[in-house]
């Protein structure tokens, strides 16, 4: 008997604005125990703004830096991330346990090792989103090319994790991502990959000209 690998989960492409939380987890979060379902597609849906004393900005729609303006969710994957670094076209993250890399372009995998200890256990904790307010940024936070903006995994109260995108300058919080746990641009800023113990998702800039769907074609497949 053999098994076959699951292929990558179907997404909903719509970005619901600046407050979201991963739809797989709200989902699971509302499954009743016993019960089978189809996977569902992974997405953002809507969510409460983030309970800070930060300046709630929004997202800015001419903004081209994927996850500051207008997004859609383009690709996903199944294998989680608890923090992430992308490097020449390949995206490296650990979970517990677990090393990994995908291909950036399509979220493919392309490696998988188990080590002995685990890589995720010297990862810094998320820093409580009031204190973003001043200082340097965490260590966890990672900042896009062009150094205006940056991902930082945060605490809310009551202890809610979630990815805040945040404006280096005055640390204003331009898009809020609940459940998140890392992120990470693409060397021209133009699409966001998140992830956390649910999987990856790569948010794609869009312009305000261009639907809110996601009828363009999708990421080139693997070779």
């Amino acid at each position: 008997m053999t098994t076959r690998p699951l292929g990558a989960p179907p997404v909903i492409p719509d970005d619901p604005g600046a407050w979201s939380g991963v739809l797989d987890v709200l989902q699971r979060r509302g499954k009743l125990p016993g019960r089978r379902r189809a996977e569902p597609p992974n997405g953002l849906m809507l969510s409460p703004p983030p309970r800070t004393s930060l300046t709630l900005a929004g997202t800015d729609r001419d903004a081209t830096v994927a996850g500051v303006g207008p997004v859609r969710v383009v690709a996903a994957a199944r294998e989680g991330a608890l923090a992430l670094a992308l490097k020449d076209g390949v995206l490296r993250g650990v979970n517990k346990m677990v090393e990994r890399t995908w291909d950036a372009a399509t979220l493919a995998v392309m490696s998988e090792a188990h080590p002995e200890t685990d890589p995720a256990a010297g990862l810094p904790e998320p820093a409580w989103i009031d204190d973003l307010a001043g200082g340097d940024l965490p260590p966890g936070a990672a900042v896009e090319s062009g150094g205006g903006y940056a991902a930082v995994p945060v605490v809310e109260p009551p202890r809610y994790r979630g990815l805040a995108i945040v404006r280096v300058a005055d640390r204003a919080v331009m898009r809020y991502i609940r459940f998140a746990r890392c992120g990470v641009w693409t060397p021209d800023a133009s699409r966001l990959i998140i992830g956390g113990e649910w999987g990856l998702m790569m948010l794609q800039h869009r312009a305000p000209e261009e639907p809110a769907a996601d009828d363009a074609d999708p990421p080139p497949a693997a070779a």
